[in-house]
């Protein structure tokens, strides 16, 4: 069994200071996440792919190669890559590049 985080990557108000962070403040905020689950002994952090407002991964290759450079251990998943909006052939190609630098830590997950 593994546990892990799931962030759909979200641009919301915080419900506490009703402050709506930038896409970059969310893209920091979605690494430090992923570092903390890996520091805290969690097995998995996983994005979706979003290509609407208001979410920000719109890239989860590049997203998740960056988290892969910084971690060791922890399973890096896309919790859902978007098979009609991209091309097999490049889906194909990205994430194998991405398996090689995550060297084997990716669970690439597919849908519609």
């Amino acid at each position: 069994m593994q546990f892990g985080i799931f962030s759909v990557g979200d641009v919301t108000p915080d419900p506490t200071t009703s402050r709506t962070p930038s896409e970059g403040e969310r893209i920091k905020a979605m690494v430090a996440i992923a570092l903390k689950a890996e520091e805290v002994g969690l097995d998995v952090f996983a994005t979706g792919e979003h290509h609407n407002p208001p979410f920000v991964p719109s890239s989860p290759t590049t997203l998740l190669g960056y988290i892969a450079a910084r971690t060791q251990k922890l399973v890096l998943s896309t919790a859902t890559t978007l098979i009609t909006t991209n091309d097999p052939v490049k889906i194909a190609e990205d994430y194998a590049m991405l398996q090689h630098l995550a060297d084997g830590r990716v669970d690439l997950m597919m849908g519609r």
